[in-house]
């Protein structure tokens, strides 16, 4: 047993994740999380954002990281594979940890589809990912595609990725009889879909 925030926190975890991040109480989480006292969450966080930005706190590190090491990787080659494995591969990485990392892809697809505006402080959180260095690098070995393309096609694929990661997530949380591709196919084969989105022929004004 936890302490009474991260009860908070896991049981916020779970109902954002099933159900989305608005579509849940506050007073809903307070009674997941079997806590006698109405008031712990305010007490504990003060607020909805709050509870997010501490959820979105305990996962990002461990994005971050990963994405680093493969940041400088990638910056020894020259190659777009590189680059596209600093992209993708930190997210699909951090799915096969637990519940908890899981839940956080499905709530993080949600905030990546931009249905929600985030705080100042989200967003700085969600910058410590490296994640606009890793889309930088890929920008700079992919050079043909002009810039209102580029950007196009970036905001479409960042939800793609954040969608299909979240979905595998949920799989492998409640297992089916869906096939599911092994980690390292299902990574190859949506980084070879995000660079074929990304790189598809420039179409005819």
């Amino acid at each position: 047993m936890g302490s009474t925030s991260d009860q908070l926190l896991d049981a916020a975890a779970r109902l954002f994740a099933e159900r989305g991040i608005d579509n849940v109480s506050l007073a809903e989480i307070v009674r997941a999380s079997e806590q006698k006292n109405a008031s712990a969450l305010h007490y504990h966080f003060g607020s909805r954002d709050e509870v997010l930005l501490a959820i979105l706190a305990r996962t990002v590190p461990l994005i971050a990281q990963r994405r680093h090491e493969l940041l400088l990787h990638a910056a020894d080659r020259a190659d777009v594979e590189s680059a596209l494995d600093a992209i993708v591969r930190p997210i699909t990485d951090v799915a096969g940890i637990s519940w908890r990392e899981r839940a956080y892809l499905v709530i993080g697809s949600e905030l990546a589809a931009g249905q929600r505006t985030l705080t100042p402080e989200i967003e700085a959180v969600l910058a410590e990912t490296e994640g606009h260095e890793a889309w930088a690098l890929l920008r700079q070995r992919c050079p043909t595609t002009p810039d209102d393309l580029w950007a196009a096609r970036q905001e479409i694929c960042i939800t793609m990725i954040a969608r299909a990661v979240a979905e595998r997530a949920l799989v492998l949380e409640q297992p089916t009889h869906q096939p599911v591709l092994d980690d390292d196919r299902f990574m190859a084969n949506l980084s070879a879909m995000v660079l074929g989105a990304m790189t598809a022929p420039i179409p005819k004004s």
